[in-house]
């Protein structure tokens, strides 16, 4: 099959772990619309997908069918990823647990790490990304996805200087 197969088979694969589901898990979650056989087979990239089916998939996920597609970095210009990234906390808070629980417990490590307690917003370095990334066997990239998806991330912007502050 194509690579392009094999990438939307690693990002099914992605999001059906990240809910901590089996194949046998979703085959009985879709009431056995989806066979867990045939599942595999997408994930592997053996199988290409239609249409409908990655509606059906989307649903029983709870994501939009973008995120079910990989990134495509020929399409369009996008700039290069940031290298800091802010987490909502208050969006965070509003997400349904199983989407939030591991991520919950993740900036809680680093609040403490930092003894950053009072803020709304926890910035991301590349590093804590990676490490979460792993958490959710996901990769970064794919998870800067599902947390732009969930609308919880904010881009980290450089502070701004002061227009009142003399400089020389």
């Amino acid at each position: 099959m194509s690579g392009y197969s094999q990438k939307v088979g690693a990002r099914l694969r992605s999001l059906r772990k990240q809910r901590g589901l089996t194949l046998q898990q979703v085959e009985v979650l879709s009431s056995k619309r989806l066979k867990g056989s045939l599942l595999a087979a997408y994930e592997r990239g053996d199988r290409n997908i239609s249409v409908s089916r990655l509606h059906q998939i989307a649903m029983l996920y709870a994501v939009a069918v973008t995120q079910l597609l990989p990134e495509e970095p020929d399409a369009g210009a996008e700039p290069d990823a940031p290298s800091k990234m802010a987490i909502d906390l208050d969006k965070l808070s509003g997400l349904p647990e199983r989407q939030s629980a591991q991520l919950s417990r993740h900036i809680a490590t680093l609040q403490q790490q930092r003894r950053d307690f009072d803020t709304a917003v926890v910035t991301f370095r590349a590093d804590d990304l990676e490490q979460l990334a792993q958490a959710y066997r996901t990769t970064p990239e794919m998870l800067r996805r599902s947390l732009q998806e969930w609308g919880i991330l904010r881009r980290a912007s450089p502070p701004h200087p002061d227009p009142h502050e003399e400089t020389d």
